[in-house]
């Protein structure tokens, strides 16, 4: 013990003295006379080494533990669990995509559009139909069977020569206002013969719809009719009666025509198949270009437009390659569809739709037309187009994780005797694109390079959506031991309604879990805590007790020692130096239902301090570590929770003497 100084002897004089006098008023006690007499004991209680060891304190959160790739977590009952993650992705890439298309849309020019618009009413009178009868108007007379026949010719509505109808309709109403009946009525176009009627009676009506093609008309439309009237007794001939024809036409096609070519706007429709693995309902296109050719073959100037209605630029315009063609004249355009969007037709099929349109002015002059090998067409090529993004339903998309190991940490310290029973595999889902996953795994565990376990992990049906998780059980035989590596390798195929962008990857998290539901097979030490005591003025301890409580709510006996020394990395676990134990005990198990701590076990103890424990006090300070260990039977299968816990509560009970000494 060091010297005191005299400074340091005079000021601890002055407050025992102070101290002194403080006692004597309160206690009532006279102060001795002679120098030396006055000491008394104080009793002082110092706790030191305390500690807790709770389960809990093991645990981290999820996100922790995928990060890290490896640790012990607990769920919200409190049941703790080592975790082993690894991260397995596969990324779509250019596994999406619309086919290349190779396809001509041709419009062959076989006929020419001809305005025949006709909405007229036309009036074959008997005076016209039969002028020989029509003499004897306004008498009464027994008339014969006769013949009736009458032509009407109709301005063309354009300047026409004459032309061939290809196709082409023509509705006649006829109605017979003659004073008798008619039989055998035939209807002829041109050349052709339109309708056939077997009979009309008087004021009857009949409604034809005729087929006009390969009708030849020469400088006018040409309506003729003919029938059988029937004649009869006390008939009245009235010259003006008549049989009435509506006639109605629109527009036809001439497959020959001489005249004056009327403007002509022709569209033909292409549907186009797209050999398309997987439903698109939209795309959006990555890169690529699309090849279009429009070529004119015919005898007169076009303007030759091809439009595809079902690619749409990001401005919402449908794609259109428009271009004024002389005759014989073509045109090659390079368009990019970046970022164009795709919307197929159909869906068990798919389809999009190619239209070139022929626009040709009017002419100015007669031309003669024939038709024969005068077409206008676009072709349209297009490579494979990479999407951007994807909307739609996929096909068995099959798609290559990428292979992956996870470097795992070891246990916490104390917990690598700890053998898991229960294991399991989790996969999780990041990252929700839609659609199902079938995916077929191996997962390899190993230590030091040597494999522990492998088995394969099969995954069906496995919705990929957001925060989903399929558990794979009974893998016990991946945690064995504990690894230092996780291995895994797999593929997959996806299904479904699904909408994702080409950088998409496909992720799952695969866990290891092993609830600590463990096996001891030796002594479960965790780390204990080194703490500082400090002590001061205790120089004159005279004796003391150590009063030590243990709480125990671990499902198996525990071990509870405490160590001093001076130097801090004397007391440091695993350090190998001679240090000074206070105590050693054995702390009995609560009681254990179904592996599992029912309750909690209490023990306490006192223990007389040695001087060597009391110099440690007598000093200004020192170091000390608790130590907790769990311990059980070889074989024992013990249940660990969040909830249990190790407390250790040691309290110096220190007899401290106060001496004044002389008083100068």
């Amino acid at each position: 013990m060091r010297r005191r100084s005299a400074l340091e002897n005079k000021r601890r004089s002055v407050l025992r003295l102070l101290f002194l006098g403080v006692m004597t008023f309160v206690a009532g006690c006279e102060i001795p006379q002679a120098p030396g007499e006055l000491w008394w004991d104080v009793d002082l209680n110092v706790p030191f080494g305390v500690r807790t060891y709770g389960l809990w304190e093991l645990a981290e959160p999820d996100s922790v533990l995928r990060e890290s790739g490896s640790g012990v977590g607990m769920t919200e009952d409190s049941a703790l669990y080592f975790s082993a993650w690894a991260e397995l992705s596969a990324a779509l890439g250019d596994s999406l995509y619309a086919s290349g298309i190779n396809r001509r849309i041709e419009r062959r020019v076989t006929a020419l559009q001809i305005p025949l618009d006709y909405d007229t009413l036309l009036a074959y009178s008997l005076g016209r139909l039969n002028p020989e009868i029509a003499t004897l108007h306004g008498t009464t007379q027994n008339l014969p069977v006769h013949s009736l026949e009458g032509t009407i010719a109709l301005p063309y509505p354009g300047q026409y020569d004459s032309m061939e109808v290809d196709t082409g309709t023509a509705m006649v109403v006829l109605v017979n206002r003659l004073a008798y009946g008619i039989t055998d009525v035939e209807v002829r176009a041109g050349s052709k013969l339109v309708a056939e009627i077997p009979s009309l009676a008087r004021d009857q009506q009949a409604v034809i719809t005729a087929d006009l093609s390969t009708a030849r008309l020469g400088s006018s439309f040409e309506l003729e009719l003919s029938a059988i009237g029937s004649g009869g007794t006390g008939i009245v001939v009235d010259s003006a009666s008549r049989l009435s024809a509506t006639l109605v036409t629109d527009t036809v096609t001439a497959s020959r025509f001489y005249g004056f070519l009327p403007e002509q706007y022709v569209v033909r429709d292409s549907t186009v198949g797209i050999e398309q693995q997987h439903v698109i309902d939209l795309a959006i296109i990555a890169s690529g270009n699309m090849n279009v050719t429009v070529v004119n073959q015919t005898q007169f100037p076009d303007t030759v437009i091809l439009r595809i209605p079902n690619l749409v630029s990001r401005l919402n315009d449908t794609l259109e390659v428009k271009r004024f063609l002389l005759p014989g004249d073509s045109d090659t355009t390079t368009i990019s569809l970046a970022q164009f969007r795709l919307r197929p037709n159909g869906t068990e099929t798919q389809t999009i739709t190619g239209q070139i349109i022929s626009h040709t002015p009017a002419s100015t002059e007669h031309i003669v037309f024939e038709a024969g090998t005068e077409r206008v067409y676009g072709r349209v090529e297009i490579d494979r187009l990479p999407m951007e993004y994807f909307e739609g339903t996929l096909r068995n998309l099959e798609l290559t994780f990428d292979n992956l190991s996870v470097e795992i940490e070891r246990p916490p310290q104390g917990w690598e005797n700890a053998r898991p029973l229960e294991v399991e595999a989790r996969v999780h889902v990041e990252h929700g694109i839609g659609g199902m996953l079938d995916a077929d795994m191996l997962a390899r565990t190993s230590y030091l390079g040597n494999e522990i376990g492998e088995t394969p992990l099969v995954i069906n049906d496995l919705p990929l959506t957001e925060d989903t998780v399929a558990v794979i059980e009974y893998l016990a035989e991946l945690l064995a031991d504990y690894p230092d590596l996780l291995t895994a390798t797999g593929s997959a195929v996806v299904n479904g309604e699904v909408a994702l962008y080409n950088n998409t990857d496909v992720q799952i998290g695969l866990e290891l879990r092993a609830g600590l539901a463990v096996r001891i097979e030796g002594e479960i030490e965790p780390v204990g805590t080194v703490e500082r005591v400090e002590t001061q003025d205790l120089q004159d301890i005279e004796s003391g007790t150590a009063l030590i409580k243990v709480w125990n709510h671990v499902p198996t006996s525990a071990r509870c020692y405490v160590v001093a020394d001076f130097d801090s990395a004397n007391v440091l676990q695993g350090s190998g130096a001679a240090v000074d134990t206070l105590l050693d005990v054995v702390v009995v198990a609560p009681l254990v239902v179904n592996g599992m701590a029912e309750d909690t076990s209490y023990t306490e103890l006192e223990v007389e301090l040695t001087d060597t424990w009391l110099n440690y006090f007598r000093s200004n300070s020192f170091f000390v570590r608790t130590q907790i260990s769990l311990s059980a039977q070889p074989g024992d299968s013990l249940v660990i929770t969040g909830h249990d816990f190790v407390a250790v509560q040691p309290v110096a009970k220190i007899q401290y003497a106060v001496r004044p000494g002389d008083i100068e």
